[in-house]
């Protein structure tokens, strides 16, 4: 187990000095190797109240001359103990290819993959076609609203010029809507892509194409809303 010989706060504030920096300097010369840090945030590591993590380290350690580490924070002889000045130096120098290339950085873990169902029966923005059960496949939702539950390929013209022919859609799952919504509807065992409206006379799905015209929701009409179109 390595033990510092001294607390990491202590020992990092000691290097600072012996090396004629202010942390408002140290702060400057850590940006110029790419590394965002404020004077106070280096106050902080000075403290224990934090610490640098691998990257911030190294470059601390460059920027105040550490050429053997272990012998510095531990002092016990580390691996570059038997190394002469050029030696060490050549190690440093590696160090830093290491951290430009950001091949050996640490990341952070990119978030999972965002998958949806799209439904391979397409809803209808004409005919009609039955959308309902387990016949969908995973589609990418990366660049779906974050309300969108499933998504849905359109069949027909209908819709168009809003939604196209093929076009799909992102749909938040709802069983109620307001007039004025495109949402999907199931109506008679066919699934539709419709707006909503509903007036003292009653409510219908309405086409964007005005070649087509209205579908009545009697009060005797099996339909249910699936949800609305949000993207």
């Amino acid at each position: 187990m390595i033990r510092l010989k001294k607390s990491l706060g202590t020992i990092l504030t000691s290097l600072r000095r012996e090396a004629g920096l202010t942390q408002p300097r140290v702060s400057e010369l850590l940006a110029a190797e790419g590394i965002d840090i404020k004077p106070a945030g280096i106050s902080k590591w000075e403290k224990d109240m934090t610490m640098p993590n691998a990257a911030q380290f190294l470059a601390l350690c460059a920027i105040y001359g550490v050429t053997d580490v272990m012998a510095t924070f531990t002092g016990a002889g580390g691996s570059l103990a038997g190394l002469n000045a050029e030696g060490r130096r050549l190690v440093s120098d590696y160090i830093r290819v290491l951290l430009a290339s950001g091949l050996y950085s640490e990341r952070e873990e990119e978030p999972a993959a965002r998958i949806l169902p799209l439904y391979t029966l397409a809803a209808s923005a004409g005919t009609g076609q039955f959308l309902d059960g387990d016949d969908f496949e995973p589609v990418d939702a990366a660049a779906a609203p974050p309300e969108a539950d499933f998504a849905v390929r359109i069949a027909g013209d209908s819709m168009e010029p809003e939604i196209s022919d093929g076009q799909i859609v992102w749909v938040r799952r709802r069983e109620t809507l307001e007039s004025g919504r495109v949402g999907i509807f199931v109506l008679g065992g066919m699934a539709y892509c419709k707006r909503l409206h509903v007036d003292a006379r009653g409510a219908c799905l309405v086409s964007a194409n005005p070649a087509y015209a209205p579908i009545p929701l009697t009060p005797e009409a099996d339909y249910r809303v699936c949800g609305e179109v949000v993207g």
